[in-house]
Parts: C-alpha cells; sequence; structure tokens
C-alpha cells in the first residue's frame, strides 16, 4: 500500500473516530460526597449506640444510600469569630474574663482533635459580614476535616447590614459549613449591652435587630443556628452545651442519585428505624435534629 492510500485511510479513520465520538455522550462525574450531621435525642438526652442502618435519608423525598457514617465525637474544624464590643484584649474586667471562659469550656467539650481557629474582632461587630465570608472560605478550602462549622459570639450588628447579609447569605449557601450565632449582652447596660440601633432585643425565640432577622435566617439555611444568652450568667452554660450538642451529632455521608449541578435548594429528612430499642429508648421516642435542606451550587 502506498503512502498516500494510507494518508487516505488514515484520515478516514480518524473522521470515523471523531463521529463516534460527537455522537456518544461523556460520562457524567460522580455526584459530590454530601455531609449531613445528626442529633438524636431521647426523654434523657442524647442517643449514642445507633448505627448506620439505623438511618433512612431522603433528599427531596427520595431515599439516599448511606455510604459513609460518622458515630458521635468526630473531629471537627471550628472557626471562632469573636466580635464584641465587651471584649478587648489585656482587658480582665468580668465581661471579658467570662467570654473567655465561655470559649474555653466550649473547647473542653469537643474531641481531643478538633482544630479551632480565632479571631477577635477590635471594633466589635464592624465588618461582621466580611469576616464571616472570610471565614467560610477559609474552612471550605483550607480544612481536610469532614465536619467544619463557623461560631460566631458578638454584642451588635452593623445598622447597614441589611444588604450585606443579603449577599452574604448568597455566598455562604454554596459551602458545607454550618454557622452558629451567639447573640451576648450585657444585662447591666454596660459595655456590650444593648446598643441603640437595637429595635429590640428578643421577642419570643426570633431576635428582632436591626439586620438580626437576616443573620437568624443565614444560620438556618446553613444548617446552624442563632440563640440570644446573656454574658454574665447564660453564656457559658450554653456554650458548654453547644459544645456537648455538636459532639454527640452523628454525620451521615451519600452521593445524590440526583447528578444535577443546578443552582437549586433539596429537601433533606432523616428518620430512625431501629426494632429494638437503642440504650433503652425506642425509635418512636427519638427526636431527630437535621438541617432541613441544602444547597447544589453549579459547576463553574
Amino acid at each position: 500500500m502506498d503512502k498516500k492510500r494510507v494518508a487516505v485511510l488514515v484520515s478516514v479513520l480518524l473522521s470515523m473516530a471523531g463521529l463516534i465520538s460527537a455522537q456518544t455522550p461523556a460520562p457524567k462525574p460522580p455526584s459530590a460526597m454530601t455531609y449531613v450531621p445528626v442529633g438524636i435525642n431521647g426523654p434523657k438526652g442524647a442517643v449514642m449506640g445507633l448505627k448506620k442502618e439505623n438511618f433512612v435519608l431522603l433528599e427531596d423525598g427520595i431515599e439516599q444510600t448511606v455510604t459513609t457514617f460518622y458515630e458521635p465525637n468526630s473531629r471537627i474544624d471550628i472557626d471562632i469569630i469573636l466580635a464584641l464590643r465587651a471584649l478587648q484584649k489585656g482587658r480582665t474586667d468580668q465581661n471579658s474574663v467570662k467570654i473567655r471562659e465561655a470559649i474555653e469550656n466550649f473547647r473542653h467539650q469537643g474531641n481531643s482533635q478538633n482544630k479551632y481557629t480565632i479571631e477577635e474582632m477590635p471594633f466589635g461587630a464592624n465588618g461582621l459580614p466580611d469576616g464571616i465570608s472570610r471565614h467560610v472560605s477559609r474552612l471550605a478550602d483550607s480544612s481536610i476535616a469532614i465536619r467544619k462549622a463557623l461560631v460566631v459570639i458578638t454584642d451588635g450588628f452593623e445598622a447597614s447590614a441589611g444588604e450585606p447579609v443579603k449577599a452574604l447569605q448568597e455566598y455562604v449557601k454554596k459551602f458545607d459549613v454550618p454557622i452558629y450565632i451567639f447573640f451576648a449582652v450585657d444585662a447591666s447596660g454596660g459595655p456590650g449591652g444593648p446598643s441603640d440601633d437595637i429595635l429590640e432585643v428578643v421577642r419570643g425565640e426570633r431576635i428582632y435587630l436591626s439586620a438580626g432577622a437576616g443573620y437568624e435566617d443565614l444560620t438556618r439555611m446553613t444548617g446552624g443556628s442563632m440563640v440570644q444568652s446573656e454574658i454574665d450568667t447564660q453564656l457559658r452554660a450554653m456554650m458548654e452545651e453547644f459544645g456537648r450538642n455538636l459532639k454527640n451529632q452523628y454525620v451521615l455521608g451519600f452521593r445524590s442519585t440526583n447528578d444535577a449541578r443546578d443552582d437549586k435548594w433539596r429537601k433533606l429528612e432523616v428518620k430512625v428505624k431501629a426494632p429494638e430499642a437503642v440504650e433503652g429508648v425506642a425509635a418512636k421516642d427519638m427526636k431527630t435534629k437535621v438541617r432541613d435542606r441544602y444547597f447544589v451550587a453549579k459547576v463553574k
């Protein structure tokens, strides 16, 4: 076969290969692993003896296969932002001491392998939206732990925080980092007490401040929470309980059967199935605490 005929044959084969490639869709990449922390409580507190087979996880009503399972006391990387006018470096006043004690007691509740990064913002809540976005980005980009969390302790919010909080919500919903905010006030009215821009400190369980409701929505959409506490009488105990709750969470990992990356929320639901009582608690008496949705961002 002469060189000219060989060249023609190679050209035809390459054309056919290109046609086949164009007609055959490329395989879809596997969906990313999603991790869901779950707290299980009975009448007397946390239920600790559950196994992977005791959980049923639903996404948009469709059961998912739990492929990864972590029992309570798994490692968490936690960033802590202290945005309080009541706290300044080098101060030993009562509020500063109480705040630092609350942080240390919180840390002592967790796994000894937990990693903590603490930032003290020098001017209270000024710049809080930027601080939250920085720490969420840092945890998402740098932490190798399965579990991550951002804890914010503040005694106020920026008066102009309405629009920044909306932008912050759009940003953080794309990351798997729950945000927990403790609104810590000095009931005596001293430094760290309610400021003039607070419209109403609390009504029932919901905190109403200038932009406070926006921050509460921010925590909820990430799977976290927002609560109020008095620095002197409540903060330490509430932080201790919070630390225990984080430690006692199970973690369920799954790859969604819906592999679309469509910038949409997906509903989550977790049920417990246990034919026999676990630690003396029947399944019907177990209460499940889990985030109700998560966001699936487009791949850029």
